[in-house]
């Protein structure tokens, strides 16, 4: 009896410690279909999450890397940060918060930051923190890679613009994350 209860103890464990937990979405998102099977990195990744709304997210995979991005755009925008928010954010999952108004969401508890709105990462001709936050991001970690998770209802303008602020910071390669599309008995694919 003994040896069976050692290897139920080591199953258990062993999918305790390879377990990746699924992260809070800043928001929903329709996936797109297509024809693509390409798995996304798990690890060194950059997501940034476009919803419906057009409000525009961004997150790394790394605690240590996301706390590292909020001290490079902090320092950018002559911001300063305390231990405590840093830390803080590094726990957070993505950010859609407007660069001034961080430091205000950072100072309520964590239970009530996952109630506050954010009202996404400004990305206009005019006014483009995404662009900062990408900067950032890659400053942080020379390795990320980066994804794109829009909703199917994002308008063309808003998506194009996020592939040129990436492309004007040289990142030419990058993930669209889509869902996979169920090919009809009756089609052939190419």
């Amino acid at each position: 009896m003994n040896p069976m209860v050692d290897m139920a103890f080591l199953l258990v464990s062993f999918f305790m410690m390879t377990t990746t937990f699924k992260t809070d979405t800043p928001v929903d998102v329709v996936m797109p279909s297509a024809h693509v099977d390409l798995k996304v990195p798990s690890t060194d990744v950059c997501l940034v999450t476009i919803g419906d709304d057009e409000r525009v997210f961004i997150g790394i995979d790394n605690k240590f890397d996301r706390k590292r991005m909020l001290e490079v755009v902090g320092k950018q925008n002559n911001q300063t940060f305390s231990e405590a928010e840093k830390g803080r954010f590094s726990l957070l999952s993505s950010t859609g918060m407007p660069i001034k108004e961080i430091s205000r969401m950072l100072k309520l508890p964590r239970e009530e930051q996952k109630q506050v709105v954010q009202p996404g990462i400004p990305m206009t001709e005019e006014n483009n923190e995404f662009r900062q936050w990408i900067i950032a991001a890659r400053l942080a970690n020379p390795r990320l890679r980066f994804a794109i998770h829009a909703d199917e209802g994002v308008s063309f303008p808003v998506v194009e613009l996020c592939f040129n602020t990436l492309q004007d910071l040289n990142i030419t390669r990058f993930n669209l994350i889509t869902e996979a599309k169920k090919d009809d008995p009756g089609t052939r694919r190419h």
